[in-house]
């Protein structure tokens, strides 16, 4: 990454992150590096937010766990420079297996057309061909409005396809219906992505530049955590500051700027001033933080949106290996989980040893929900009961042991007619001066951990003198798994 000073020599006042998330690590690692002031704030004791390692001693050794897995690829060189220059020595090139379980068979996922279609019986599979031709026709001759996730993955995988794959894990997922959530969501994650993207990518090799999906990832080789606690040691070693147990309770404006945040301290409230300020605080909150308040229509707007929250369950296994996969995804309405992942098939340092491995248990709810109420208890229970006598991944002499892990606000929800409200926040916060939102939470966008991590590069470069509009990032039109090489490359 280049030098932010060679091309901007105006050194800005101090600057005040909120949030110790990887965007915003981002931002003051960006300042830093500049040689601007910056002072990070966050509420909990360590860094990383939903992108930090835990780690666990055992009679065995130490275990350590991601909160979902949090890989890193990026189409900008420039956030893919940034990061190698911070893992440095730490870095791992890991190859992509990422899987569906349906009825006992693993798929292929992102979906691919050979491994969907036989893995069906031919009369399921015949009746899903048929189904993609129908969507595409329809797409051909009309010009009807696609408006709901369900529409969305109709047309782009046809009705059998959608029912079998799509269907129940995202109502999993969101905690509701597929036709009362808002189709933005698949056109902002899969974009061009289809059943014909996926057979032309099987079977029609192009003649110019090859459109390929992503197989394999960087990772840090401790965890992704190892990517915020670095850039943390990055800030303060430059002479900056990273507050943990600082969350902040008033966000203090003087007209149409922000004179300073009230944070509360271990003795007590203290109001920190700055001449700049960069929030991942989830947007919904931040709205309902400042002071004076804002307008009725904007509070009731931060009122409206919601976010999903997530539990994971960490276990522990005397076994040498579950499953191939980085990311199994489990579609089964009886299996309370969603997702997991093998900490071991990322790196082999997230167990003591080779004859030990872990899963990361992901159960989709929302705060106050059957799921979210579980005791800590229950939750490792209802896992083991599911990996030993539903998947028999797992047989119980195996398991060493389990521990849950809760975060709030993971995941913004698109539901039906999101956007009004979405942007009578957005305008809310942009007519305050010098204030920027970044990442998942803090623009209420459900962007991939680079997109995140870019808005908060641009936002430091922002005060660095540059004007980048940062609802531009993650906005472009073709899917971020697939990438254009020459066919050179894959020759």
């Amino acid at each position: 990454m280049a030098d932010a000073s060679a091309s901007m020599s105006n050194t800005p006042g101090n600057t005040i992150v909120m949030g110790a998330g990887p965007a915003g690590l981002c931002s003051a690692y960006v300042l830093s590096k500049a040689g601007a002031p910056v002072t990070v704030v966050e509420s909990a004791p360590f860094v990383g937010g939903l992108a930090r390692t835990i780690r666990r001693e055992t009679e065995f050794g130490e275990f350590k766990f991601d909160i979902g897995g949090h890989r890193w690829f990026t189409k900008n060189d420039e956030l893919n420079d940034l990061f190698k220059e911070v893992v440095d020595d730490e870095l791992l090139w890991v190859n992509r297996i990422s899987r569906i379980y349906f009825d006992g068979k693993f798929i292929d996922y992102p979906l691919k057309f050979k491994s969907a279609l036989t893995s069906l019986n031919p009369v399921v599979s015949a009746r899903a061909v048929v189904d993609y031709g129908v969507s595409m026709l329809r797409r051909r001759f009309s010009d009807e409005e696609l408006l709901t996730m369900e529409d969305r993955y109709r047309d782009q995988y046809g009705n059998t396809l959608y029912g079998l794959f799509f269907k129940n894990y995202s109502e999993k997922l969101w905690g509701r219906p597929c036709d009362q959530l808002s189709g933005d969501w698949v056109k902002q994650r899969t974009k061009d992505m289809s059943l014909w993207t996926a057979v032309k990518d099987a079977i029609i090799p192009s003649k110019g530049e090859v459109v390929s999906l992503i197989d394999e990832f960087m990772y840090p080789r401790d965890g992704f955590g190892r990517f915020s606690e670095r850039m943390a040691d990055a800030v303060e070693a430059s002479g900056n500051q990273v507050l943990l147990k600082h969350p902040v309770r008033k966000i203090v404006l003087d007209g149409n700027r922000v004179k300073g945040i009230l944070v509360q301290t271990e003795q007590g409230e203290q109001l920190l001033e700055a001449e700049n300020f960069i929030s991942s605080i989830p947007m919904t909150v931040l709205c309902k933080i400042t002071d004076p308040p804002a307008p009725q229509d904007v509070l009731e707007a931060a009122n409206s949106l919601d976010f999903r929250d997530i539990i994971t369950v960490n276990m522990m296994f005397k076994k040498k290996q579950v499953t191939t996969d980085t990311w199994l995804y489990v579609h089964d309405k009886n299996i309370l989980f969603g997702r997991f992942h093998e900490p071991k098939n990322w790196s082999p340092a997230m167990v003591p040893s080779d004859e030990y491995t872990s899963l990361v248990v992901e159960y989709f709810c929302t705060k106050g929900d059957h799921i979210w109420n579980m005791t800590d208890e229950q939750l490792v229970n209802q896992t083991i009961k599911h990996l030993v006598e539903d998947l028999h991944f797992v047989t119980p002499d195996e398991v060493i042991g389990g521990f849950t892990l809760r975060a709030t606000k993971a995941y913004p929800v698109y539901g039906m007619g999101y956007e009004e409200p979405l942007g009578k926040m957005k305008d809310y916060i942009k007519s305050i001066e010098n204030l920027q939102y970044i990442g998942r939470g803090g623009s209420f966008r459900y962007n991939n951990t680079d997109h995140s991590i870019e808005t908060g590069m641009l936002a430091a470069k922002n005060i660095l003198g540059a004007h980048y509009d940062l609802e531009d990032v993650n906005a472009d039109q073709e899917y971020h798994e697939m990438k254009k090489v020459s066919p050179a490359q894959v020759g």
